[in-house]
């Protein structure tokens, strides 16, 4: 029961393709509202993690339904590895259904099945357009208004494609290795490692996070789940010992061919300097073959060198990525 008359939340059956199907158009259309350049989960990705879920998470489907109408949707994330005080939570109210209290009666479900879950840390985004601000953003006064705080900002920047940056030279003593799909077996390891890293180096601000422990084992596995929904291309640095010195990968959209993702880009600190950031985004983006027509990235506001890096390929600014956090006990 809930206190907006008529309103009904419940969990949504993954196996339920019809109404999972109906779930997800509220979310995904909700999620792009009043949005210039959004990059929102693909049906092929959220179905697939829901009907099969692997060992790193636990995702659930959660609907506000009025009249036999899908009027809202919410996704709940458990992680099962690290956090595991943790909870992740998206709500999705379209416009036309907001301010009806549909939103904060898919919150009141959220609170009570994390209190059953154990998770006191709940943390969710809320994607701010160039020109808003937290002030005048709906999303964002909905989330302060529940008690969230903003503890983390990262600029969500789009590079149209194709790109022609500035080509460089080699960066001497260093060698740079591509590939498509699956990590070559000679370098998983130092992959892993270079993930591990990442990890624990990737600026949060004052979010409650624990760095991910990464094995060769758990890069095989999330490389299989992806490769469902993503051509992934990724570029390692070596040094000329043979040590990993930094790695960039991106992820194409098997769904969207014309989006792209650009996700991690990291440099070990005792090989900064060098300008292996650009030359590994330069290699990589050789990969992609012509096919998207935008690449996407994430980037910490603070995070002034990759700024920098990203201002050299013409990224330019299209939102601002706050990551709330709120502490329920």
């Amino acid at each position: 029961m809930t206190d907006a008359p008529g309103l009904t939340i419940d969990q949504v059956d993954p196996q339920d393709e019809p109404a999972l199907r109906r779930w997800y158009d509220v979310l995904a259309g909700a999620a792009r509202s009043g949005r210039a350049a959004p990059l929102v989960v693909t049906w092929a990705s959220i179905s697939a993690s829901l009907q099969h879920p692997g060992e790193s998470r636990r995702r659930t489907a959660v609907a506000a339904v009025r009249g036999g109408e899908f009027v809202g949707a919410m996704l709940v994330e458990l992680p099962l590895l690290e956090d595991l005080a943790t909870a992740t939570v998206e709500v999705d109210v379209p416009p036309q259904h907001r301010r009806q209290g549909i939103g904060r009666a898919l919150w009141a479900w959220a609170v009570e099945h994390l209190d059953q879950q154990g998770r006191t840390v709940v943390q969710t985004e809320v994607h701010v357009p160039d020109g808003e601000s937290v002030r005048t953003w709906p999303g964002a006064r909905f989330a302060e208004a529940l008690g969230f705080g903003s503890e983390n900002v990262e600029e969500h920047l789009v590079l149209p494609l194709p790109a022609h940056p500035a080509p460089v030279p080699p960066a001497p003593g260093y060698r740079l290795v591509s590939w498509a799909g699956a990590c070559p077996a000679e370098f998983v390891d130092a992959y892993a490692a270079m993930w591990s890293a990442m990890s624990g180096d990737v600026p949060t601000g004052g979010l409650t996070r624990e760095a991910a422990r990464w094995d060769a084992a758990r890069v095989r596995a999330t490389e299989a789940r992806l490769a469902r929904t993503y051509r992934s291309l990724a570029t390692l640095a070596l040094a000329a010992d043979g040590e990993p010195a930094g790695y960039t990968l991106v992820y194409a959209d098997l769904e969207q061919p014309e989006e792209a993702l650009q996700d991690d880009t990291f440099v070990l600190p005792q090989h900064r300097g060098a300008g292996l950031g650009y030359r590994l985004k330069l290699a990589n983006l050789a990969q992609l073959d012509g096919g998207p027509r935008r690449l996407h990235t994430w980037t910490a506001t603070g995070n002034a060198p990759m700024q920098r890096v990203n201002a050299r390929f013409g990224f330019r600014l299209v939102e601002r990525t706050h990551e709330y956090q709120l502490i329920l006990r």
